[in-house]
């Protein structure tokens, strides 16, 4: 007896073979999800499971392999001394390094030092040099404050002469520049 046959018998009488066929495809559809739905959940465990398995499984081959091994103990060994001796060979090319920029600090600071006292030194010469402009300032300020007065001398100029006569008075300027003829004509009307 099939599936249908016992799904026929506790089906309602008078149904027809199309009913029946349209119930089977619907139960076989449904069937068919709900297996499809427990194959993927149960895949995804069994994944799972396997993966976890396989981790632990290489954990312990690698334990194992530790613990007998020569080779891979020999290669942790090396490991080790290769990064001790790395970090010697940083520490010394660090310190070399360190004393070389150290060194060439101190040669710039020198420098700086140098410029920086260069530097105070003309800053001081500026500052007196603006004290020597400021007063050459006020010097010319109040010369030309003179300037602009007019000249009065207080002193009057006297020609002494024995001579009377214009032609003494001539022959004796030879000797002296600064009686001129107009000086001389000058004097006369002074006289007069």
């Amino acid at each position: 007896m099939t599936n249908n046959d016992k799904l026929a018998k506790l089906l309602p009488e008078g149904l027809s073979d199309e009913g029946i066929e349209a119930i089977n495809t619907l139960v076989e559809e449904t069937v068919e999800e709900r297996v499809d739905s427990e194959m993927s959940n149960l895949n995804a465990k069994v994944s799972g499971y396997l993966r976890l398995k396989l981790d632990e499984l290489k954990a312990q081959a690698l334990k194992e392999l530790e613990a007998s091994d020569e080779t891979y103990r020999a290669v942790k060994v090396y490991e080790s001394l290769k990064s001790i001796v790395a970090e010697d060979i940083e520490s010394a090319d660090t310190n070399s390094t360190v004393s070389m920029y150290k060194e060439e600090n101190e040669t710039l600071q020198s420098k700086v030092d140098e410029l920086n006292n260069k530097l105070a030194a003309t800053m001081n010469e500026n500052s007196t040099l603006e004290g020597a402009v400021t007063t050459l300032r006020e010097d010319i300020t109040s010369l030309s404050e003179i300037q602009k007065k007019p000249f009065k001398s207080s002193e009057k100029a006297l020609v002494i002469t024995n001579e009377i006569k214009n032609e003494g008075i001539i022959s004796n300027s030879a000797d002296n520049s600064f009686l001129t003829e107009d000086v001389i004509r000058l004097s006369n009307s002074l006289q007069k």
